[in-house]
């Protein structure tokens, strides 16, 4: 499938995927969610993927969520559709089997956001803003996730101010408040990014995913309910080759080759 909204690139352990409208500040419209669709599917079937970085091109915006005009005087079925695509899309990020970074290159707003929140890393530019501005706009603030994952990120009161206001917050607020792992000048921004995919690249596979499959379930999950997932998943990694890859690797002082094997 070509692309004419998003870029998506692959070849070798780190893909990434580039929200590519500049000139609309890389806003997200009912054409372009298929194209994300499809991307995910790619990478997630992709065997040397171990690690997706999101980001939009340009310096001004990561991306500035949905376009309006796709909102406005739709049918209700219409609407539901479109509500349920955007919400597949989420869904895709946040069940990609590996570590997804979003590289927050400038304005991140609305589906925008969303995006950064469903990935499971998120590192800013100094340079970024955040903004939930659905209510601004008459919409709820229940929207592409938001709801199921801000107040998981940033506590329930915090996010209740955020969805309620639609309050914008530069990247140092965000990072005061937990919304973003880490801020770096926009000049380093690239080289942050690719370093830490490249670390997360080279950690164990099968590691990973079941730490991902794990933390995306531990806060529905019963304490025994997630003692026994632990269970199940760290038997399968001390059984695996990686793990006795990673033991040789650590008693020879040296570098770990994994293989997600």
């Amino acid at each position: 499938m070509s692309f004419n909204y998003i870029l998506l690139e692959k070849g070798g352990p780190i893909a990434t995927i580039t929200f590519n409208r500049p000139d609309r500040m890389n806003c997200i419209s009912v054409d372009t969610v298929p194209e994300l669709l499809q991307a995910l599917a790619e990478v997630r079937a992709d065997p040397e993927a171990r690690v997706l970085i999101m980001t939009g091109s340009g310096s001004r915006a990561f991306c500035a969520g949905a376009d309006l005009a796709d909102m406005v005087k739709r049918s209700p079925k219409d609407a539901s559709d479109i509500v349920v695509m955007y919400l597949d899309y989420i869904r895709a990020i946040r069940e990609l089997p590996i570590p997804v970074i979003a590289k927050v290159n400038g304005v991140a707003a609305g589906g925008g956001a969303c995006t950064a929140l469903a990935c499971d890393i998120r590192i800013a530019s100094d340079r970024a803003r955040f903004g939930f501005v659905f209510v601004g706009v008459g919409l709820a603030g229940a929207d592409m996730g938001s709801t199921y994952f801000l107040p998981r990120v940033v506590g329930l009161g915090k996010a209740t101010e955020l969805l309620y206001g639609g309050e914008v917050v530069d990247a140092e607020e965000a990072l005061r408040i937990g919304l973003v792992n880490r801020v770096v000048p926009h000049d380093e921004l690239d080289r942050a990014v690719d370093d830490y995919a490249r670390k997360l690249a080279a950690g164990p596979p099968m590691g990973l995913r079941f730490t991902k499959e794990a933390l995306n379930a531990s806060l529905e999950r019963s304490m025994d309910a997630e003692f026994d997932f632990e269970t199940y998943a760290q038997t399968m990694c001390i059984l695996s080759d990686d793990h006795l890859e990673g033991a040789n690797a650590f008693k020879e002082k040296r570098a770990p080759l994994y293989t997600g094997r």
